[in-house]
């Protein structure tokens, strides 16, 4: 369980760093691909821009439901706690989130925005695998 949490603050450490290295930089990498710094005051895809405080909250009570399930998927929820705890430093810190990885046909995004995007794929998986483990035991239970 040690190596799941650790990998989380590793994640949000690295998370950090790269926030703080690419802060107000643009660099194109390729015509698809760069580096281009931008400020989100909303969740995904910039919605709802301006409601930082209820980000705040909603954060804090996934990172609740987080902590609860942790034992039971402690690899999707490691990815997942690491993009939450991410986003919410930013949110408290700075009163937005910092992205930058631009890819032409995708919003900017970070590091806790992929980590996020892991983590709900694993817990995804988990659950198709345990539908289908209990499929298997109730169709043989009949």
């Amino acid at each position: 369980m040690k190596k799941y949490i650790f990998l989380a603050f590793l994640f949000v450490l690295l998370d950090q760093i790269t926030k703080f290295f690419f802060q107000y930089k643009n660099i194109e990498i390729l015509s698809f691909f760069s580096f281009r710094y931008a400020e989100n005051t909303g969740v995904a895809f910039s919605l709802f821009q301006g409601y930082n405080f209820l980000f705040v909250l909603v954060s804090l009570l996934a990172l609740g439901g987080i902590f609860y399930y942790f034992r039971s998927y402690p690899l999707a929820l490691s990815f997942l706690c690491a993009g939450v705890l991410g986003n919410l430093l930013d949110r408290i810190f700075f009163g937005f989130v910092r992205d930058f990885i631009s890819v032409s046909i995708w919003p900017i995004f970070n590091l806790a925005d992929t980590w996020n995007s892991i983590g709900v794929l694993l817990l995804l998986y988990a659950f198709w695998k345990e539908e289908k483990i209990n499929k298997a035991h109730s169709s043989k239970n009949r």
